[in-house]
């Protein structure tokens, strides 16, 4: 529960960018190379990947987790404050923010493959559809509600296509294209920093599913209290 929350609290706030950088760069930046900066952001998340698991080897999958959306959150919300014509700047911060960004994609799906692994520990069984079923029906949700909360709150504000816009609609689209989205990472920071699974527990995990398939009882490391007597099996005393 503690990761699905963060991850689709981080999910709303990443799908809102998606969805209003046309808008962002056209009104707001006055350029008209919203796809240039697009590649620029892609481009650098896959190129950062691989570092990204080698620091997820290093210091854990969660810190690595937390230290990606603080470097994206701490580049885009500089996007917020910019105006026209500041293209270089804006550049800069959207390749600074690429740096932690296929790391905010991979590494929660490699969190959920713990907890499953825990589950499989406590219930005996591998319930991986189940698990990756909640996980797209979390992420079809996130970008849902974040598209359209922002097209809604925009034709609201009076946007009309193909026009100067007014103040208001301007500051409405910085703000759904960079301040909602940062604040939404940082409220996922927080709730991430409540789950408990780390590297050492989960080596643990995975010891005591191959003891209980020995016929051994073993401990759960999570919560010591509780003895697992067989597989899935929690002993009664």
């Amino acid at each position: 529960m503690i990761l699905m929350a963060a991850f689709t609290v981080s999910a709303l706030g990443s799908n809102l960018p998606a969805a209003m950088i046309l808008y962002y760069v056209q009104y707001v930046l006055g350029s008209s190379h919203a796809d240039f900066y697009l590649l620029a952001y892609f481009v650098t998340g896959v190129a950062f990947l691989p570092i990204w698991i080698r620091i997820a080897a290093r210091i854990g999958k969660k810190n690595a987790w937390l230290f990606s959306m603080a470097i994206n959150t701490s580049a885009f919300m500089g996007v917020f404050f910019l105006g026209p014509k500041e293209v270089w700047i804006y550049l800069i911060l959207v390749v600074a923010s690429g740096v932690g960004f296929g790391a905010t994609l991979a590494l929660p799906s490699a969190l959920q493959a713990d907890v499953i692994d825990y589950d499989e520990l406590i219930s005996g069984e591998r319930r991986e559809g189940y698990y990756v079923g909640m996980w797209s029906v979390a992420k079809k949700l996130s970008a849902a509600v974040g598209v359209g909360t922002g097209l809604t709150v925009l034709g609201m504000m009076g946007y009309m296509p193909n026009v100067e816009q007014s103040e208001g609609v301007k500051w409405a689209i910085r703000s759904f294209y960079a301040l909602i989205p940062s604040i939404c990472n940082l409220i996922a920071m927080a709730i991430a920093l409540l789950y408990p699974l780390t590297s050492d527990l989960h080596r643990e995990i995975i010891q005591a599913i191959d003891e209980l398939k020995s016929g051994r009882t073993v401990t759960n490391p999570l919560e010591p209290e509780m003895k697992l007597c067989r597989y899935g099996v929690v002993c009664v005393t």
